[in-house]
């Protein structure tokens, strides 16, 4: 039930929007990295990373695309430089998908119920990137976690 109520509900973060390809990958990437950047990908974040490509997608995600994904985001970047990756990838976003990247990454981040401070600073440095104060950022984790809520059900 656990990776269910984390994986049906982050395509409803997206709040409908249909990114292009291009912007479907940095969308994925930066959900990557906030959530890789503790070091570990446990099976829960690894199903909701496959929803969250399904949806941006529009298509099912078989394992070798699953892992092409994961090679393509983990192999491109050292640890130490995700922080750097992260302030380069936000300014390729279209503004209105921003917030949304926010949001997925959040989203993602809390897909195993066990969000580290290693990702809660990457998050933090996020919305500072994005230029979301902290209310906009309360609101905004609010948000997915009713997102989240609502998908339970």
């Amino acid at each position: 039930m656990r990776d269910t109520f984390a994986r049906m509900s982050l395509a409803k973060l997206l709040d409908g929007a249909k990114p292009s390809a291009g912007d479907a990958d940095v969308l994925l990437e930066i959900a990557f990295l906030v959530t890789a950047v503790d070091g570990r990908l446990d099976d829960d974040e690894l199903r909701a990373f496959r929803d969250l490509a399904s949806a941006l997608k529009s298509k099912a995600i078989s394992d070798s695309e699953l892992d092409a994904l994961l090679d393509e985001f983990a192999g491109n970047i050292e640890h130490a430089e995700i922080v750097d990756r992260v302030k380069v990838l936000v300014p390729k976003l279209p503004a209105e998908l921003r917030e949304k990247a926010f949001k997925v990454s959040v989203g993602l981040s809390i897909a195993d119920m066990d969000a580290s401070d290693t990702e809660h600073d990457l998050q933090d440095l996020l919305a500072e990137t994005i230029g979301l104060g902290q209310d906009r950022v309360d609101e905004l984790v609010a948000e997915v976690y009713a997102g989240l809520d609502a998908g339970e059900d």
